[in-house]
């Protein structure tokens, strides 16, 4: 009567190592053998055939992949948002950090920020967007920023069909639906309005840049890839008009030193202390770092519990800088 032989541990290894997408050159390698007699006892034994050996080893090298540009996000991600967010390109973000961080790996940070849900601007927005399509965000952001109600009825009789034509076929390339879209139009209609009736409304270049990053993630164009966001950002603008204010006046708008005190729409200055107060002391009784990216997380958490905070944005906008607002609330902080 015969009787399988029971498999050795040095081809049952073989047989483990193919499976997982080793090649047979690799596995010779390792247990001193030809690369012909480890094909010989893969196939004698029943091993994983080519076709899925090949498809472990890909499926190896994309987690691999994934692990690395998950690393490099952990990383350099909120640098990169920012970078984003000030209108700089993918390029353009990636020779900074190079500059700044001279052993990060460039084709790492370009696969990274490539399959990345960060938007980048792209060199020819300004040439994309005609002058009353870029001037239609800011009205758009100011109305945001006013807190207007959307106006359909002054939009339809006012706005320029050739401002209707040009957002409805960008906007809906970009998943915006035709009710979003109308509400976009009106409330562009509703910020035109409010400017005739007080001249003294503007916004400052940092607060449009803000109000767009939030928008962007609103409406789910960070994860668009390719697409070249509306509104465009504040230095597409600049490009186009020489200048922030040299924009604002050219829409009719007060130039932005006019404007009231930046971030007191929604919170008041002892607000935006005291959040950074509290986090300072959360992060101190949890061993966790005051970082920029933790309270963050940290604003969520309070957004989950019913509290609203400042956003991160907010924060830094008000402040000037993450570090400001830190050195600031630490004073008042008890020892």
């Amino acid at each position: 009567m015969n009787t399988l032989k029971p498999i050795t541990d040095r081809n049952q290894r073989i047989l483990d190592r193919y499976a997982d997408g080793a090649t047979l050159q690799e596995i010779g390698a390792e247990l001193g053998v030809t690369r012909e007699r480890v094909r010989q006892i893969v196939v004698k034994l029943g091993g994983a055939n080519a076709e899925a050996s090949r498809a472990a080893r890909q499926a190896a090298k994309d987690a691999e992949a994934g692990r690395r540009r998950d690393s490099f996000l952990d990383h350099f991600g909120e640098i990169a948002s920012e970078l984003a967010h000030q209108g700089f390109t993918r390029t353009e973000s990636i020779s900074r950090l190079a500059v700044l961080f001279p052993a990060m790996d460039v084709d790492l940070a370009e696969d990274a920020l490539r399959e990345s849900d960060i938007v980048f601007d792209q060199n020819n927005d300004a040439d994309i967007f005609s002058n009353v399509a870029l001037e239609a965000g800011v009205w758009f952001l100011l109305s945001a920023e006013l807190r207007l109600k959307p106006d359909h009825a002054w939009a339809a009789a006012n706005l320029s069909q050739d401002l209707l034509d040009e957002l409805g076929t960008h906007l809906v390339e970009a998943s915006v639906t035709r009710e979003e879209l109308a509400t976009i139009l009106a409330r562009i209609g509703a910020a035109q309005r409010a400017a005739l009736e007080d001249p003294t409304l503007t916004i400052t270049g940092a607060r449009y840049n803000e109000l767009r990053g939030e928008l962007l993630d609103a409406m789910g164009l960070t994860s668009a890839k390719g697409a070249k966001p509306w509104p465009p950002t504040r230095q597409t603008i600049q490009k186009r008009y020489d200048g922030w204010n040299d924009a604002l006046a050219s829409m009719g708008l007060a130039t932005a030193k006019k404007g009231r005190q930046k971030g007191l729409l929604t919170f008041t200055e002892e607000d935006y202390a005291q959040s950074i107060t509290d986090f300072i002391a959360d992060a101190t009784a949890s061993g966790t770092q005051q970082t920029f990216a933790n309270y963050d997380k940290w604003v969520k958490k309070q957004g989950a519990a019913g509290i609203r905070r400042p956003s991160p944005a907010s924060i830094r906008n008000f402040y000037g800088a993450w570090l400001t607002a830190l050195r600031r609330a630490s004073r008042s902080v008890p020892a």
